[in-house]
């Protein structure tokens, strides 16, 4: 995307949290993501967690000792843990903020493979206004090695690594492409049914495409035509006695989606656990008080202690979404706003 576009976006999220002291820079033994720097937990997105992250390890003195899933500090790529990767990671997510008259912005991306011990490839297409990009990374390769790269059958160019297995191909097009190769027409959208090849070291169909940011022109509607407000619900039958319910909500203001989603459950046995999952994909357990009640309550924006942070792989939401509380399911259903 052009520089110029970029700089208009106006700074206007906040993320809180605790003052950091004065600390020494710390050696981040290369944990930097490559392959989405600003990733820090490597969840496949960006939220104010992934700043938190490299500020509560620099609150805890380099202590990486509670944590369980590798983690990649080094955002800015300099072998150091310092504030300056936290503050990169905000300013990403404060420039995913547009403003009115900027147009919609669209970015699509597709992990192609994830494994611990052989290549790993990221592509990502992004649009704004005329302007469209298409990035195609690779990390954990062989060496100082070129590479053909071909998607659907459409020869790209070469994707050259370095000593650390890393390289990268962008081609686009637009106002902005000078430095860049050409972006074939075709190549104006991603669908998981593309194959890529990265000469004989990758070949796979694209998988888990989908749109993962979509910034509105200022207007009342999204780019999409979707409306800035969403409400579902899901009603469960009583089994056994025990009543669940579940409620989801989204609404877009100025450019930031906001999401909150709960789960509620009365009349079950006291101090028992039930797990939660939507779409398929566990968000967490509730445990019942000695009244045999208990809620979830998750938010993008939490506002008191109520709220727990919403993970950041919380699923996509749409209209028949099935959520399971305790092994009971039902599906969310659109309420008219």
């Amino acid at each position: 995307m052009s520089t110029k576009s970029k700089n208009k976006r106006v700074l206007t999220r906040k993320l809180y949290s605790e003052a950091l002291e004065p600390r020494a820079m710390m050696a981040a033994d290369s944990v930097h993501n490559f392959l989405y720097p600003h990733d820090v937990d490597d969840d496949g997105s960006v939220t104010p967690l992934d700043a938190l992250v490299v500020i509560n390890r620099l609150n805890r003195g380099g202590d990486d000792s509670t944590t369980i899933e590798r983690q990649f500090h080094d955002v800015d790529d300099d072998s150091l843990s310092t504030p300056l990767d936290a503050l990169i990671v905000i300013n990403r997510l404060n420039s995913s903020i547009a403003v009115p008259g900027s147009g919609p912005t669209v970015v699509t991306e597709s992990s192609v493979l994830r494994t611990q011990t052989g290549p790993r490839v990221r592509v990502e297409l992004e649009t704004e206004g005329t302007e469209t990009e298409l990035n195609i990374r690779i990390d954990n390769a062989p060496v100082s090695s070129a590479f053909p790269v071909s998607l659907n059958d459409i020869a790209l160019g070469q994707i050259a690594t370095d000593s650390r297995g890393r390289g990268k191909i962008v081609l686009s097009r637009g106002d902005d492409n000078r430095e860049h190769l050409p972006l074939p027409d075709s190549l104006l959208t991603l669908s998981p049914d593309m194959e890529l090849v990265i000469g004989d070291i990758v070949s796979g169909r694209l998988a888990q495409v989908a749109r993962v940011e979509s910034q509105g022109d200022g207007s009342n509607d999204s780019p999409d035509g979707v409306s800035q407000e969403q409400h579902f619900i899901a009603t469960f039958p009583i089994v056994s006695g025990v009543s669940r319910s579940a409620e989801y909500e989204q609404e877009a203001e100025r450019g930031v989606l906001k999401r909150k989603f709960e789960a509620e459950i009365e009349r079950a046995a006291p101090n028992s656990s039930f797990e939660v999952s939507v779409g398929g994909i566990v968000v967490g357990s509730v445990t019942t008080d000695s009244r045999g009640r208990a809620k979830m309550r998750l938010s993008t924006n939490p506002k008191d202690a109520s709220e727990q942070l919403m993970p950041a792989g919380f699923p996509l939401v749409s209209e028949g979404t099935v959520v399971k509380i305790g092994g009971v399911e039902s599906r969310l259903q659109s309420v008219p706003r």
